[in-house]
């Protein structure tokens, strides 16, 4: 534990949960309550349900980076992605696995778990998958569904593109093979 409570981790997290943290759990409950009324229709109910799993998996983020400020420890990179991907698909019927697990740079690991969530995001909204597939390797990530592929066929992707600046920001390399039979990036790092 970082017992010192005037360390600037100490001092970050403070200000991690008293502000953001609180302030997003905050907006979640009002999103609740827009959920829960009975006169809000099935449409927007369902929009609304897709922010609110995207908000929480933010505060699952957030809530892990101050436990990792105020900690010695941090939760497995296994877990980090489990964490991130589950509410991601908690709405869907894509099933997806995990498998493997890695340790990278402190540095790295957040460009890295933002990556797959963007990759997970991809494969969710476009490629009509059921599938998705993550295996953390030491030096290797590869992500890869069973959808209709077509991600090389996006010129004007700025999910990709941040993927790409994320990655080279790390000095580390992506790989995409993408066919009608579904998509493989591969991250090396």
């Amino acid at each position: 534990m970082n017992s010192s409570p005037n360390s600037e981790r100490t001092r970050l997290a403070r200000e991690l949960h008293d502000g953001l943290a609180q302030e997003l759990a905050a907006f979640g409950y009002r999103l609740d309550q827009v959920i829960g009324d009975e006169n809000l229709g099935s449409k927007n109910r369902s929009t609304l349900r897709d922010l609110r799993l995207t908000l929480s998996a933010i505060l699952n983020q957030v809530r892990d980076e101050i436990y990792e400020l105020r900690t010695q420890d941090s939760k497995s990179f296994y877990q980090q992605v489990q964490d991130q991907v589950q509410p991601l698909l908690s709405d869907t019927s894509i099933n997806f696995e995990v498998t493997g697990e890695i340790l990278p740079d402190a540095a790295h690991k957040y460009e890295l778990l933002r990556v797959i969530r963007e990759l997970v995001l991809n494969a969710k909204r476009y490629a009509n998958c059921q599938q998705i597939k993550i295996t953390l390797e030491p030096k290797r990530i590869s992500v890869v569904d069973d959808g209709g592929g077509g991600v090389k066929d996006k010129p004007n992707s700025f999910g990709m593109t941040g993927v790409i600046e994320r990655l080279a920001l790390i000095g580390a390399q992506i790989k995409v093979d993408s066919t009608a039979a579904g998509t493989l990036v591969e991250i090396t790092f």
